[in-house]
């Protein structure tokens, strides 16, 4: 690919996500949304369905997209498709509170969970074609730094962001309730639709595919299978993400013990985004650095051991909060939490895209991204358990059950073979063989 061309994608790709990202910030899964919702029911479940929502919704689909596209040449299409869907959804729920969120009746929340759905599946079409893309036009040397810039440059943003949602929620007399969301809605659809659009822009190269026409799918799943058997270093890096992403369970319900239990006021979300924005910001630089020079299972590590340190800041919180000592710190600790939060994302964001991209063969990219995406998928459904936990028993159990997941996840994490050693994975060619 000519040295302009590989320049100009570099900057439509970093430019684009962190428009994006912006967009996001408005309506942030786990921050806003999660009081958007408790604000329209109690049901502990349903908040945390948005958390299990815009995840699956990103994640399952991607097997099927790779099933579908595996004999595609580029995969542009699918993006487009699915970026016309979100960005239409996102649009809808604005019409959609901005009129009728004052009922707060029942057809509402269906109707504005079916929205939200419909959007995070639309983010799920394109999100394989988007890491396909990523794979064909960013070196592995360059990955790390592409990524890092996106997530600075859109955390620098979404700060801005944060803010801003701060200061019209605690503004109730210029931004009434449902107003206030209907604008951040808005927000989301007007820059999460210009970033995509900038994607679009991307020149994807023609890459050619290991097979020539579609499989059948039960075939193309047995296909799975001897992959994960066969790949062992694919198979170590499959199970420790599946166990890192359990951090999921606890993740929509910080912020709601924040409020409910601690009981800080609304506007403190504001804060809380603005925190986790912060913590994506120092973080992006440092988890580039760490990708490019020394590889990403050093990355998807110490993202970990960032995620461990958030559920065990809470369960401080819960501590010091029932014994009364020191309450003046809950809101500090409270605000490194979501740090925290920021660091944790960004650093599994980056090792773990990354470090899939160099174990999966070029010709089955699409099918490696695809299967371990769509275990991430189904991975997210523990936030919906944490909810029903939290209703039967109480938020200590979910913090700890967290803590002892991420825990799991980190140890599996030690035993993947960094893919920048010759060694570390089987070649295409033998998975070819064995199939």
């Amino acid at each position: 690919m000519p040295e302009k061309l590989s320049k100009k994608n570099f900057i439509l790709g970093v430019v684009s996500g962190a428009i994006f990202r912006l967009g996001f910030s408005f309506t942030d899964p786990h921050t806003v949304l999660p009081l958007f919702v408790s604000l329209l029911t109690s049901s502990k479940v349903l908040i945390g369905s948005i958390v299990t929502i815009r995840a699956f919704g990103w994640f399952m689909p991607q097997v099927f997209v790779a099933s579908f596209t595996e004999h595609w040449q580029k995969r542009k299409p699918i993006y487009i498709l699915g970026a016309v869907l979100r960005g239409s959804s996102f649009f809808l729920l604005f019409i959609l509170i901005y009129f009728w969120g004052k009922k707060m009746s029942f057809l509402f929340l269906v109707s504005f969970f079916i929205l939200f759905g419909t959007a995070s599946l639309g983010g799920g079409l394109g999100g394989l074609p988007f890491l396909d893309i990523i794979g064909k036009v960013i070196t592995p040397r360059h990955r790390g730094k592409f990524f890092s810039l996106r997530l600075f440059f859109g955390g620098v943003l979404a700060v801005g962001g944060g803010l801003l949602v701060r200061y019209v929620l605690a503004h109730p007399i210029h931004f009434p309730f449902p107003h206030n969301y209907a604008l951040l809605f808005f927000l989301t659809f007007l820059f999460t639709s210009l970033g995509m659009l900038l994607f679009v822009f991307i020149r994807e190269p023609r890459e050619l595919p290991r097979v020539k026409k579609r499989s059948n799918f039960f075939f193309y799943l047995k296909r799975i299978g001897i992959i994960l058997r066969d790949d062992k270093n694919y198979s170590r890096f499959f199970w420790a993400i599946i166990f890192l992403n359990c951090g999921i369970i606890a993740l929509p319900f910080y912020a709601v013990y924040g409020r409910e239990v601690l009981h800080f006021p609304s506007e403190t979300t504001g804060v809380f985004v603005a925190a986790q924005m912060m913590g994506a910001i120092i973080s992006a630089a440092f988890w580039g650095f760490l990708s490019d020079r020394y590889g990403n299972k050093i990355v998807v590590v110490l993202a970990g051991l960032t995620g461990l340190s958030i559920p065990c800041l809470v369960i401080l919180a819960m501590f010091l909060d029932k014994m009364a000592i020191f309450p003046e710190l809950l809101l500090t600790i409270y605000t490194i939490v979501f740090v925290l939060v920021g660091m944790n994302l960004n650093g599994l964001f980056i090792g773990q895209n990354n470090l899939l991209l160099e174990i999966a063969p070029a010709g089955e990219r699409a099918t490696y991204i695809g299967v371990a995406n769509t275990a991430i998928g189904l991975v997210s459904l523990l936030s919906l358990l944490g909810g029903y936990i939290i209703e039967r028993t109480s938020y200590t159990v979910v913090f700890f059950l967290s803590l002892i997941l991420v825990l799991t996840g980190i140890l599996l994490a030690f035993s993947i073979v960094e893919p920048r050693n010759k060694e570390s994975r089987p070649s295409s060619c033998n998975l070819k063989q064995s199939s």
